[in-house]
């Protein structure tokens, strides 16, 4: 007698990903126009019919386990023709979301700041503490808080010492929740891909040499140049904003660590050189950081006007966390800029509080990496990653230890 494989649907994740945005999922009836009109999608890896399917039955482990969900870019070209209005790529892009919040830790931050009013208390708690910590730091020097007399001087409000303090504890907590997200994400495509287990029955991983200097520097080069956005058709606009922004996140990120190597460890904790800031607008890396707040908020603003227009056409749905981190991102521009304005027109009753707001700003935003759609920076990049290290390993271009070694085990 024949055997059959009983399907277990996973109902609420299915749930969760029409709530996401995913609502038209159930419309789709297989007929692959989809498939046939993105331009990213290639006969190794079609996309997103297959997602469609496996939705619609509740396979939440299948999705988990599928790699293509990062190689769509949601451009809208399938949506365009589909004659069910099922919009697979808003169906992916829901898909994306769940799986950013099926990997981070803790889940409760997921879920605030993956709506408005969450990220709105997130940014008024993080004001609060970072002017509590302040005015603790205040106690223990007698100087620096509620407002510096004289010239506006942020360091001399909020000290280098405790707001370092508050970052450096933010950044290893993302990274240490990005690290574990990233390990399971790889492990889950790794077995989603049919990749053979090695002889430990480990999921196949190369060598960190082999990981940075063959497929790392390559999906970086294609990251950076954006060459997947621009195929594109329906939202092919949307490459520039995007890639303007990606260049305002590395230009910013280059000036903050200057800064902190040069002010608060050269000078200020181990006196080999004088003050760095504030610097004068014509200094070189004050110019460099002014461009990329300059580019960050034109980015922002072109990816905003596209979705705006997008969305009217019927073409693209966006989400409220789309707008909630399209409006952070303004937010952290927008503010950086005003500190800098009002610091150098001396009006200290407003250049302070728009400081304090700027941090925060920042530090919802460094925050929501491993728990909203900014997430797309980390699995969307390992995604590419693993496309080029699974290719060579089907294609047995790329070992790494199925076989037990010589003497492995043996006494």
């Amino acid at each position: 007698m024949a055997e059959y494989n009983k399907l277990q649907p996973d109902l609420s994740f299915v749930r969760n990903v029409m709530e996401a945005g995913g609502d038209t999922v159930k419309r789709c009836y297989q007929c692959a126009t989809c498939s046939v009109v993105c331009p990213l999608s290639t006969p190794e890896n079609t996309f997103p019919r297959k997602e469609m399917l496996w939705t619609q039955w509740g396979l939440a482990d299948k999705v988990a386990g599928d790699v293509d969900v990062w190689l769509c870019h949601q451009c809208a070209d399938c949506t365009v023709y589909c004659p069910r209005d099922a919009r697979p790529g808003d169906v992916l892009g829901a898909i994306r979301a769940s799986a950013i919040r099926y990997y981070s830790r803790p889940k409760a931050l997921a879920d605030m700041l993956s709506k408005p009013g969450g990220v709105v208390g997130a940014i008024i708690a993080a004001a609060v503490f970072i002017l509590a910590v302040a005015a603790m730091w205040a106690q223990v020097t007698g100087e620096g808080f509620p407002f510096p007399e004289g010239v506006v001087v942020y360091d001399k409000f909020l000290s280098v010492i405790p707001i370092d303090a508050v970052f450096l504890s933010l950044v290893a907590f993302v990274l240490f929740v990005c690290y574990n997200g990233v390990i399971n994400f790889w492990g889950d495509i790794s077995k989603g891909a049919g990749l053979p287990l090695s002889y430990t029955g480990s999921v196949p991983t190369p060598s960190l040499g082999t990981l940075l200097g063959k497929y790392t520097w390559p999906a970086v080069s294609d990251i950076l140049s954006h060459a997947r956005f621009k195929k594109c058709g329906q939202t092919a606009e949307r490459a520039r904003g995007h890639l303007w922004l990606l260049w305002a996140f590395i230009i910013l990120f280059v000036v903050t660590n200057f800064v902190f190597v040069a002010e608060d460890l050269l000078y200020n904790a181990m006196h080999l050189i004088g003050p760095v800031t504030p610097m004068p607008l014509y200094h070189p890396v004050k110019l460099l950081a002014n461009f990329g707040a300059i580019l960050m908020i034109s980015g922002i603003w072109l990816i905003k006007t596209m979705r705006d227009k997008k969305t009217e056409e019927n073409v693209l749905k966006s989400s409220a966390q789309d707008w909630t981190l399209i409006w952070l991102i303004f937010a952290v521009g927008a503010t950086g800029i005003g500190s800098e304005v009002f610091r150098l027109i001396n009006v200290a009753q407003i250049a302070y509080p728009v400081y304090v707001f700027h941090l925060a700003c920042v530090f919802v935003l460094f925050l929501s990496l491993p728990y909203t759609k900014f997430g797309h920076l980390v699995y969307r990049s390992t995604a590419y990653v693993f496309q080029k290290w699974a290719e060579d390993v089907k294609a047995g271009r790329a070992g790494f230890g199925l076989e037990k070694p010589s003497g492995a085990g043996e006494h």
